[in-house]
């Protein structure tokens, strides 16, 4: 595994960092010489404090930049001046959904760490210890497991279905979320369009900010419910504006898009539908793309 950081912050500055087009984490002034040090490709383990107390998440560290003029977290708006201005951006690889914070994050209290210091680096058995921990928790196979599918994943949610002996439409689901990913957007599955344990979710969107409502939802339609799949998405459209696609083979397309020209016009005219294999050569190229850009190290 590369060079690990942990990196420790209050719940709303996480919340505040996390919610932003393409995440980034701040650092005093004083921080100055492990920021110069900060490799743009090392792993940032993302650790929040009271009343969560855990690593909530995990990513890789990206673009270093210093910025003294914008004012990004609760105190630093609140007092009209940058605290925190050694940045970085965070490629958020996996996270454990904000709502399971406080009962899904992995506790590290028996690490010795400095925990007044709010960024330090982790011992080579300290990485390796909490991304066995990371795997235990998500009932992951192996660490790679990691960097599939979608950023935002409940533990609980994986030890449901564990991959490996995923069905085509679950496997298409992780496919379109790593797409997402891949696109930076916080991309989630199974996203609940109702009370809680009224089961009725949007099997994939894709998000802008953490918290956010889906700029995009998706229906993975196998099973030929085909006017549920179109009223959820209608659901997404009438109330956050998402733009709605329906993913499906072929074969069936015609049957799918009788259904949705009975719906209204302006919904209707939105749909987007797309087989299954033009995804999937979709997901191709854009892995083909990401492997592309860090060969030139442009990314």
């Amino acid at each position: 595994m590369s060079e690990a950081w942990i990196i420790i912050g209050a719940v709303e500055n996480w919340r505040a960092a996390l919610n932003q087009p393409i995440p980034l984490w701040g650092l005093r002034e004083s921080y100055g010489k492990d920021f110069a040090r900060l490799p743009t490709s090392g792993v940032a383990w993302l650790y929040a404090t009271s009343p969560v107390k855990g690593v909530i998440g995990l990513a890789v560290i990206r673009e270093k930049y210093i910025d003294e003029s914008t004012p990004l977290w609760p105190e630093e708006i609140q007092k009209r001046r940058v605290i925190w201005p050694l940045r970085f951006r965070l490629e958020v690889t996996k996270l454990i959904p904000e709502t399971e914070w406080e009962s899904a994050a992995i506790a590290v209290n028996d690490f010795r760490l400095f925990w007044q210091k709010g960024f330090q680096k982790l011992s080579a058995e300290q990485n390796r210890e909490l991304a066995e921990r990371f795997l235990r928790r998500y009932r992951w196979n192996n660490f790679r497991d990691i960097e599939n599918g979608p950023t935002i994943e409940s533990p609980a949610m994986v030890a449901e279905a564990p991959r490996g002996s995923e069905p085509p439409h679950r496997r298409l689901q992780e496919i379109l979320a790593e797409v997402g990913r891949l696109q930076h957007y916080h991309s989630q599955l199974e996203y609940p369009i109702a009370p809680e344990g009224s089961r009725k979710t949007l099997d994939v969107v894709w998000k802008r900010e953490m918290s956010g409502v889906p700029a995009f939802a998706f229906q993975v339609e196998f099973s030929g419910a085909v006017e549920q799949a179109v009223l959820r998405l209608k659901f997404a459209y009438d109330n956050w504006n998402s733009r709605p696609c329906i993913v499906a083979p072929s074969d069936v397309h015609r049957p799918i898009l009788d259904i949705v020209s009975s719906q209204p016009a302006a919904f209707a005219a939105s749909v987007r539908l797309c087989s299954d294999g033009q995804i999937l050569e979709l997901h191709r190229r854009k892995q083909e793309l990401r492997s592309l850009e860090q060969q030139l190290g442009i990314y």
